[in-house]
């Protein structure tokens, strides 16, 4: 499926305030297992929508230390940061969540003041290839996700 049509459906999700249908629909377009939607409050990362694509059930994670996540790493270089296999990624070397989580793939979300308060990612406990159109489309998707997403925010 075009890049340009996804985009045109998770855009009408948008509009519709289907948060979860959105993140639903991109985890669906990736091999990762997971896809969430985190926010920065100070040193804590809080989970907003939550997808597991083997416990669809399950709608939330707990809050993490963000020095605990990957997150971490889209936050300090206020970039999209993709990890293929932390296993073999020198940058990851020590983290964490390097032991559990082998791939990572995030994406800051950055409100109309241009303050970055959280990230779109999609993440797995497998090695998964950083696809260049999974990339794309998180990064095409992140400007129009501060619009939805409620609560204070907290600028990293």
């Amino acid at each position: 499926m075009p890049i340009s049509t996804v985009l045109d459906r998770l855009r009408a999700l948008l509009r519709e305030d289907d948060l979860r249908g959105t993140v639903i629909l991109l985890n669906s377009m990736t091999p990762h297992r997971f896809t969430s939607l985190f926010r920065f409050g100070g040193d804590t990362l809080h989970n907003v929508v939550f997808y597991d694509r083997e416990n669809p059930d399950q709608e939330r994670m707990d809050d993490i230390p963000v020095a605990a996540s990957y997150c971490v790493f889209v936050r300090d270089g206020r970039d999209t940061f993709v990890v293929p296999d932390a296993t073999d990624d020198p940058r990851v070397e020590g983290h964490p969540k390097q032991p559990v989580f082998r791939s990572y793939c995030g994406v800051p979300l950055v409100d109309a003041d241009g303050r970055m308060f959280g990230t779109v990612c999609h993440f797995d406990f497998h090695p998964r290839p950083g696809d260049p159109k999974t990339i794309e489309l998180l990064e095409a998707i992140a400007p129009y996700l501060p619009t939805v997403v409620t609560g204070p925010m907290q600028a990293a």
